[in-house]
């Protein structure tokens, strides 16, 4: 059973703080739990995605603005926020199911407008795991924390374009050859040395391990776990997103 506890509890989110979401396999669920727990208890939330965000992820949010001016966007998400609790900053559509994220230096002129900002900072085409390239992730620099994910399902499938986003540069990250499978040191290394690589200074990170449930993906999680320990990643959360609803949490 996992621990009752929020999700933006267990990652240690609080007022003021500035949470980016990077890596693979849950970052659109975490940002959905997150949001959801800090509404609840009557904090403001702003989500500004830095890179492109579904339609149908932000209107289970909250209401959408749009701006590629950013006097004209910080008005608009302040009149937003009077009336919702939760508000989605966007640059513009992309298309009609796609919104285009803003310019990672206007978060910290957006963040006085809300108690939390949330941002996903990343992208990985819904694979469970990725290779970070070196023009990622999108991490503004007033982010306070950083949240690395990856899906524990990645675990023991093989390298390549079904299953990693990116997998030649993951190779290069991890040491694991393509076709090989996936070791819990090599999904430790490509959150410690991808995700985290460029984490602002003074910001906090944390991990954040999806697709948990009691059983073998919980005893996978904590041998990748073990291995993030090692390697410096100290705060490690473990959760059952994206599928269940709401999200069963685990602190190890």
């Amino acid at each position: 059973m996992g621990v009752v506890v929020k999700l933006y509890v267990a990652l240690g989110i609080s007022s003021g703080d500035v949470a980016a979401f990077v890596g693979a396999g849950g970052k659109s669920g975490a940002i959905l739990a997150v949001c959801g727990g800090l509404t609840q208890e009557g904090m403001k939330v702003l989500v500004a995605p830095t890179t492109k965000m579904q339609l149908s992820e932000a209107d289970r949010i909250g209401p959408l603005v749009t701006s590629e001016d950013l006097g004209d966007l910080r008005t608009k998400t302040e009149r937003a926020l009077r009336e919702a609790p939760a508000v989605v900053a966007g640059s513009g559509m992309l298309s009609k199911n796609r919104v285009g994220g803003v310019d990672p230096g206007w978060v910290g002129e957006l963040a006085p407008l809300a108690d939390v900002v949330l941002v996903e900072a990343d992208g990985s085409r819904r694979r469970p795991i990725k290779g970070t390239a070196d023009h990622e992730p999108a991490i503004p620099e007033a982010a306070t924390l950083v949240v690395a994910v990856g899906n524990v399902r990645a675990l023991g499938t093989p390298v390549d374009e079904e299953h990693v986003h990116r997998p030649a540069i993951f190779s290069d990250l991890t040491g694991i050859g393509q076709g090989q499978s996936i070791t819990p040191r090599a999904f430790a290394l490509a959150l410690s040395r991808g995700s985290l690589a460029r984490v602002p200074r003074g910001a906090r990170t944390a991990a954040l391990i999806t697709g948990v449930e009691p059983g073998r993906s919980m005893s996978d999680a904590s041998v990748i776990t073990r291995d993030l320990w090692r390697l410096g990643i100290t705060k490690v959360v473990l959760a059952s997103l994206p599928k269940a609803s709401p999200a069963r949490i685990w602190i190890p």
